[in-house]
């Protein structure tokens, strides 16, 4: 036989290339097979996100238009509890007034009223002042007709 081709050298090279599959097995083949199926993970993921993307963009758009409108509906309450609550001053606003209004008008007339009688009481006097000057220049006697007058004048009123 040949001198290359003999036993022990075939089982040294078998052995050599035993442990050469081993370490290229263990350190290249298995990580790099892992990493293989990692990427083909990712991209079918990549893949049915695409496919579904639609779906995601139309759920984002309802969740949008469920945001706003529960906005609107909120701005539209505040809105209206604002109107309310205008109102309510107002009208509160216009009960003060009217009842202020009431109170300077009525506290008018009584200021009318005490005014007119302190003019009837002046009128009064000077027409008594006149009337006795005329009676004592006439007839000379001025006691009994002012008694007489200021009698009449307080039935008068």
């Amino acid at each position: 036989m040949n001198e290359f081709v003999t036993i022990p050298t075939f089982i040294i090279q078998f052995i050599i290339l035993a442990l050469v599959i081993y370490v290229l097995n263990k350190f290249i083949f298995k990580p790099y097979l892992e990493y293989l199926d990692q990427w083909e993970e990712k991209q079918e993921k990549l893949e049915a996100d695409y496919k579904n993307i639609d779906k995601l963009v139309s759920d984002a758009e309802k969740k949008k238009e469920e945001i706003l409108k529960k906005a609107r509906n909120k701005g539209d309450s505040i809105v209206s509890e604002l109107e309310s609550l205008g109102k309510a001053k107002r009208e509160e606003i216009i009960v003060k007034a009217e009842a202020d209004a009431k109170t300077l008008v009525d506290s008018s007339k009584m200021e009318i009223e005490k005014e007119r009688l302190s003019m009837m009481n002046s009128l009064k006097s000077g027409v008594i002042d006149l009337i006795l000057r005329m009676n004592s220049k006439l007839f000379g006697d001025e006691k009994h007709t002012r008694e007489y007058l200021e009698k009449e004048i307080q039935s008068i009123k």
